[in-house]
């Protein structure tokens, strides 16, 4: 038999799934408009050397916390960690990106499978974080799971702006993006569990380039 939560994790982890999020480089554009990322090897070193270790030290950590959270019906303690994001996420820019795919997500969320804890949420006033509503969105799903989804959509997000890019052909992203994925599925149980306490990854380079990004004279992303 399929696990329940099978057909919803294929649904919202679809590239079609309307959060908003393909209008965001995350910082990428302005790195490939210096000359740091300017190529599928760049891209990819890119990806091993500054997207996966801040996934395996913060953002999966984080989201393994907020799925407690939310598994245990804990609004205090998914607020908090709302906040805790809002705070480590110094660049504007990148505050206001993840901000406004998690309010899109959870928008639809409510609307496709609404609960008492996501109306609860909904109606907090939090920041309403990519990260925290991913691990709401998927709750009921073993946590490995959710953590996996939530990585793959990292990667791909990169992978796919970069083809807007830069040459990048399909079935060189789709390589880098299995890679990438492989390295990260292999530490991802252990990641989930990394006490709070140890959570954290300075990232001065996405950081830079998202602050430059806000004022280029010309971009195709938001973000």
């Amino acid at each position: 038999m399929l696990p329940d939560w099978l057909p919803w994790l294929l649904q919202v982890n679809d590239s079609a799934f309307p959060s908003g999020a393909y209008a965001h480089s995350l910082g990428l554009e302005e790195l490939v408009q210096n000359g740091v990322v300017n190529s599928p090897d760049t891209l990819e070193t890119f990806l091993h050397q500054q997207i996966i270790p801040a996934l395996l030290t913060f953002d999966i950590p984080m989201l393994g916390a907020a799925h407690r959270c939310s598994a245990e019906g804990n609004l205090k303690g998914l607020l908090a960690l709302d906040q805790d994001l809002e705070a480590w996420k110094l660049p504007a820019e990148l505050r206001s990106a993840s901000r406004q795919i998690g309010s899109r997500r959870l928008t639809l969320i409510r609307q496709l499978d609404n609960s008492p804890l996501s109306t609860d949420y909904g109606q907090a006033d939090a920041p309403c974080h990519h990260l925290i509503v991913c691990a709401l969105e998927l709750h009921t799903l073993p946590v490995a799971a959710a953590a996996c989804a939530y990585a793959q959509q990292t990667i791909a997000g990169y992978a796919t702006a970069a083809m807007k890019l830069m040459r990048l052909g399909q079935e060189r992203c789709q390589a880098i993006i299995r890679r990438a994925v492989v390295t990260l599925f292999t530490r991802i149980e252990q990641a989930c569990q990394l006490p709070l306490d140890q959570v954290g990854w300075f990232n001065p380079l996405l950081e830079i380039a998202s602050m430059r990004h806000a004022r280029a004279a010309e971009r195709l992303f938001i973000s």
